[in-house]
């Protein structure tokens, strides 16, 4: 087996791993009356932050919180796998599309940690810090998705 096929396993298995308590948890969240985690790492501004906890409540934000500790490994996960499909799709731009995998996953790390701050009570600009890394993050990944689609059609 390639080393890149055995990542690939590793990377995927552990993905799905961690996307099963992670979709508990976005249900939870629901379930106490607010939104996704998505609209959480979206507020922006700690008054949007504020209403969104308010309406999760307790149950919620604890929700909210392992949602935010799981999806550290689990950015590892996706940014390998992005990473690696990357490279596998070839082409001169891997060799800047494929690292940005690996930056979306280190936005994502520091959204994590500025949203684990709002639900402490430290919301001054993190609400602003963790939106600004989310558009980020996504705007890699979509990138990075794009790209290697477009890989796996040209072949």
């Amino acid at each position: 087996m390639s080393s890149r096929r055995g990542a690939i396993r590793i990377l995927g298995a552990a993905q799905v791993a961690l996307l099963l308590p992670l979709l508990e948890m976005e249900r939870r969240m629901r379930k106490a009356g607010g939104p996704g985690i998505i609209a959480f790492e979206l507020a922006g501004t700690p008054e949007r932050a504020k209403k969104i906890m308010r309406k999760w409540g307790a149950e919620g934000q604890a929700a909210a919180r392992v949602s935010l500790i799981l999806d550290y490994p689990f950015l590892v996960t996706y940014s390998g796998l992005q990473f690696i499909g990357c490279k596998a799709a070839g082409g001169r731009a891997a060799k800047v599309i494929a690292p940005a995998q690996i930056a979306a996953g280190a936005f994502d790390a520091i959204e994590n940690t500025a949203l684990l701050g709002v639900l402490a009570g430290r919301d001054d600009r993190l609400p602003a810090l963790a939106r600004a890394c989310a558009l980020a993050k996504f705007a890699l990944l979509t990138v990075g998705g794009l790209y290697r689609a477009l890989g796996i059609a040209t072949r």
